[in-house]
């Protein structure tokens, strides 16, 4: 089984990629759980299942991502076309929770594009669930919470929120410079947990992840 972990590290493993927020391309996420136990094994499967989107025609971009508790990772892809059917299970895994997603605010305070490093970069997934009718609405709240937070959070690097082409998801990924730059967000007018601009709308919960690996 050696032969997932050369493919990896070989022909496909770059140091970083670009979000589009052209939405030229369709993004998606799989998103696992997992025994912290086997996080590091699922991390490489998903590189390696990865490796084999981005070796078509239709998958320009991927990145796999560990979360700081060891209970989930996730992949993030960028696709020529929307690509429902993907390939995403694994047999010895929990079957990941798969969305198609386009981006709808993005925001990066250096440089003009919001780039996905492999290395220590706090990353933020936001999962915020809805009914498609409410959808509509947060698109305008998300956008408006983007430039509150940009402004007022010298330690966000980046935010970019998407929402899922089913109207029942948004989620943002969002890039920090520390934990205790994150957790001061918290305690800002609209982020805290007791009265958050989501409130009413979706239900949320977020995890903290490093990026393990980019494929191209």
């Amino acid at each position: 089984m050696w032969w997932w972990l050369f493919l990896v590290a070989a022909a496909w493993k770059i140091e970083a990629f670009s979000l589009d927020p052209s939405n030229r391309v369709f993004a998606a996420v799989d998103l696992y759980t997992v025994n912290p136990r086997f996080q590091s094994e699922l991390v490489d499967k998903v590189s390696a299942l990865a490796a084999d989107w981005v070796d078509t025609d239709d998958c320009q971009t991927a990145a796999i991502l560990a979360s700081l508790d060891g209970a989930r990772v996730f992949a993030y892809s960028q696709w020529a076309t929307r690509k429902d059917d993907r390939a995403a299970t694994l047999d010895e895994f929990f079957p990941p929770e798969s969305h198609q997603l386009e981006i709808t605010a993005s925001r990066c305070r250096e440089d003009k594009v919001v780039n996905v490093d492999v290395g220590d970069t706090l990353t933020h997934l936001a999962e915020f669930r809805m009914k498609p009718e409410s959808q509509p609405k947060m698109l305008e709240l998300t956008a408006d919470a983007l430039g509150t937070a940009m402004d007022t959070s010298p330690g966000l690097l980046s935010a970019t929120f998407h929402r899922s082409l089913d109207g029942t998801r948004m989620f943002n990924y969002g890039q920090w410079e520390s934990k205790d730059a994150f957790d001061a967000l918290e305690q800002q007018p609209g982020f805290s947990k007791a009265d958050p601009y989501w409130k009413g709308l979706a239900n949320n919960e977020f995890f903290l992840y490093n990026v393990k690996h980019v494929i191209e």
